[in-house]
């Protein structure tokens, strides 16, 4: 018998490691996310203790509210420069998450092609097994 061959394997494994490229840049691009947000939390945080801290000032002097104001304004810089790429990370995850979910799909039409062509190869191999098993029996009949 046979062994089944499916034509475009080099292509569905082509497509396979195109779909794990594919993942490997979602989760990079997941992770760059997560931390974008754990660092606006710390920011958020920082500019929570940069008010509770200005309480706690005994003796304020003008240098005193100039360096404190200054820290807030580059906290306030950070926080819009961590906004902006937030949203740049936001709109490459979403097209990432297209490109990965057609990478999926286009892998997974053709495990579906391969299967229904494994099932017709195995469909034939039934009927020709079926058929020798015919031959063999009416070779034998004739015989006796």
């Amino acid at each position: 018998m046979a062994q089944f061959h499916f034509s475009l394997e080099k292509v569905l494994r082509w497509r396979s490691l195109q779909l794990a490229r594919e993942q490997a840049v979602l989760e990079r691009l997941v992770q760059e996310q997560i931390r974008i947000q754990m660092l606006a939390a710390a920011l958020g945080d920082e500019k929570s203790k940069l008010k509770a801290s200005i309480g706690t000032f005994y003796d304020l002097r003008g240098q005193d509210l100039r360096a404190v104001t200054g820290y807030g304004l580059r906290l306030q810089r950070q926080a819009e420069s961590l906004a902006q790429h937030s949203a740049r990370c936001e709109r490459d995850l979403a097209a990432q998450k297209k490109r990965y979910n057609d990478a999926k799909r286009r892998l997974r039409l053709l495990e579906e092609l391969k299967e229904r062509r494994l099932q017709v190869w195995r469909h034939e191999q039934a009927q020709e097994l079926e058929a020798l098993a015919a031959e063999s029996y009416l070779a034998n009949w004739s015989r006796s």
